[in-house]
């Protein structure tokens, strides 16, 4: 009777961590869970929260892909699976033959990343960002970086920059590379630093792993508390916050952002989606025309403008207004032109409006190639 009693509390116990294993795999995605002798390894770790040593493990898994020159003429595959100079080799032959290829120097950026060579990282990244301010893969190498030569400010700001095109990039080195860098600014047995930054991170990590969204809120708090650049740790509070259906939550932390930095693009934008989410047109349609007016120089917070303002509230003064500002910062900005063409029209100012087509037309063709 005792040993058929044993034999059932055993089975229960392992039903009971069945349960609870699958509940935790559920918030994950493939990113963390690899059949492999390195991805259990890493699994092992991570679960743990000895996050840069699961970082590395998973690296070390990535293993060798496709190393035909066919199949990887970027050579990041090469470099994913540790080939560093077969990597750069490939890397550079095809620059060689595709001068403008964006692909190759993503290669070299992480490369030096791998050899710790964190300013010419950054070089290599700042050109293409020179040439597509927007490039989400890009801009995650450049926070890496960044964050490496101790400049968190910059890393923060490339971090947002890259996160509000709503995906995590297409290296599959990016993940481990924040994670390792996570680990290593709060390991197990040490004081955490770069509060901020590492809410940032665990924002990013979030999207492979919910359970990161808590720690990104816990980090975000205790940024907050410290002083750490509270407007950045807001937004993130509020980004998490919403993310889980916590609009009202969200919003008032997208508000305290604002309120400590004015200029604030990003929280505004946020506090407009909130603000949609709560069912709060006129709060929504002020956020989106503050963003813009915050950054008229950034072509990302056209779009909501062109959205909301325009489009929902038909108002095209305010409209033109704002697009005049924009094409008065940034003449090139042919998407400004196209906007303001519109509300002209829509103001019954015909010559206005032909007048910024035909100059959105000119730059259209300039960036077209031949």
């Amino acid at each position: 009777m005792f040993r058929r009693l044993s034999v059932l509390a055993l089975a229960i116990i392992l039903m009971a961590l069945w349960i609870v294993a699958y509940q935790r795999a559920s918030l994950m995605d493939s990113t963390f869970l690899r059949l492999s002798g390195p991805g259990v390894r890493g699994l092992t770790l991570y679960l743990s929260g000895r996050y840069a040593e699961a970082a590395r493990a998973y690296r070390a898994g990535l293993g060798r892909w496709g190393l035909d020159y066919n199949d990887d003429p970027w050579g990041a595959d090469a470099m994913a699976g540790g080939e560093l100079a077969v990597a750069e080799r490939r890397a550079r032959t095809t620059l060689t033959l595709v001068p403008a290829a964006f692909e190759p120097r993503l290669t070299l950026s992480e490369i030096a990343l791998d050899q710790r060579r964190f300013p010419a990282a950054l070089e290599l990244v700042g050109e293409l960002l020179a040439r597509d301010p927007d490039h989400v893969d890009a801009l995650l190498l450049s926070a890496i970086a960044r964050a490496r030569l101790g400049h968190d400010g910059a890393a923060i700001t490339a971090i947002n920059r890259a996160l509000r095109h709503g995906h995590p990039g297409r290296r599959r080195t990016l993940v481990y590379r924040a994670l390792e860098l996570a680990g290593e600014l709060a390991p197990p047995e040490g004081p955490a630093r770069s509060l901020c930054l590492l809410a940032h991170l665990h924002r990013y990590l979030r999207i492979h792993d919910d359970i990161h969204g808590d720690i990104a809120i816990a980090y975000a708090r205790r940024a907050i508390a410290a002083g750490d650049r509270p407007a950045d740790a807001y937004l993130t509070l509020g980004i998490v916050l919403n993310r889980r259906g916590r609009a009202l939550e969200a919003l008032q932390a997208f508000q305290q952002a604002v309120a400590i930095d004015r200029q604030h693009a990003e929280a505004y934008r946020w506090a407009s989606q909130a603000a949609r989410d709560l069912k709060e047109p006129v709060l929504q349609y002020q956020m989106a025309r503050a963003a813009l007016e915050a950054a008229p120089t950034d072509r990302f917070y056209l779009a909501p403008v062109e959205r909301v303002v325009m489009n929902w509230f038909g108002d095209a003064r305010t409209t033109a207004a704002l697009m005049q500002r924009a094409v008065d910062a940034d003449p090139a900005n042919a998407r400004a032109h196209e906007n303001l063409a519109r509300a002209a029209r829509a103001l019954g100012q015909p010559d206005r409006a032909a007048a910024h087509e035909g100059r959105a037309a000119e730059l259209r063709r300039a960036r077209s190639p031949l």
